[in-house]
């Protein structure tokens, strides 16, 4: 598929005559960090005119041998946010990237990434095409957008963008597992002793993350899969029929991440239905 960018009209926010859109801003958020990971790649590698962002969360170096669960709207000083910015390589193909370390410095992990989300995007101010911003593990698009909506309504530098969805990568691999965990969720480290919790469980992050997407691009099983909880009598994984039961009856699930383009998910909603492989609701 070609990776030009077309910029499409758009009514303004207060009234005036349409401008042009253009960049567009996709939102992809997660509970794993693989999943999260694999269709970022994935979607960054359909366009190499586009723009990446992303967070990820790791533990402080100074943190205390015994790390407490983050509650949330708090601030949590065990952690700290790495950010990676990927721009476009023009004629070579190649992306450079550029990694910064962000102390987690605001009220909580969310203002955190908001916040520096709208710096970023103020340094791309008069480009066009497409940047994917992907949040940390756990965090949820919806406040993330609705600031960055605002932002962009009320500042000069934000003419001509846009937030054009929130995508949600699940992984069909153990997702029965995570979807039924009650125990918090893992943000950073490997294990309680040098990890960095949230409050909330794990299923409740799965679920509430699903819940809010516009797009849901799954990642079909190639390791071990899920337990046999809900294994239909044919021996077929049901964790398809879960996610849409979840799901929004708007949003458009992905059947195969892997064939889902960046170019697509920032498309209006009949290109959507048109370009990519889904299961509607």
């Amino acid at each position: 598929m070609s990776d030009s960018l077309v910029s499409r009209p758009e009514a303004s926010r207060n009234g005036n005559p349409a401008q042009t859109a253009a960049l567009d801003i996709v939102l992809l958020t997660g509970a794993d960090r693989l999943s999260l990971d694999s269709v970022a790649f994935s979607l960054m590698d359909t366009c190499e005119a586009a723009y990446g962002i992303t967070y990820d969360v790791r533990v402080s170096a100074d943190a205390p041998d015994e790390i407490e669960c983050a509650e949330p709207g708090q601030p949590v000083s065990d952690m700290e946010v790495l950010r990676i910015v990927s721009m476009p390589g023009g004629d070579t193909g190649l992306r450079s990237a550029d990694t910064q370390v962000c102390p987690v410095s605001d009220c909580c992990l969310t203002c955190t990434v908001k916040h520096d989300a709208a710096r970023m995007l103020e340094q791309l101010s008069g480009r066009s095409g497409i940047v994917l911003i992907a949040l940390p593990i756990g965090v949820e698009g919806t406040p993330v957008a609705q600031y960055l909506d605002d932002l962009l309504s009320l500042n000069e530098w934000g003419a001509g963008m846009r937030i054009a969805t929130i995508a949600n990568a699940v992984g069909l691999d153990e997702f029965e597992e995570r979807f039924f965990d009650d125990e918090p969720l893992c943000l950073a480290g490997t294990s309680e002793e040098d990890g960095v919790f949230d409050a909330r469980s794990t299923g409740a992050v799965v679920s509430r993350l699903i819940c809010e997407a516009m797009h849901v691009p799954e990642l079909p099983m190639v390791g071990a899969g899920c337990m046999a909880r809900h294994v239909d009598a044919d021996g077929d994984c049901r964790c398809r029929d879960i996610i849409r039961a979840i799901a929004d009856p708007g949003a458009i699930v992905c059947e195969d991440a892997h064939e889902v383009t960046l170019r697509a998910l920032a498309a209006q909603q009949q290109e959507q239905k048109e370009e990519l492989s889904v299961s509607p609701q």
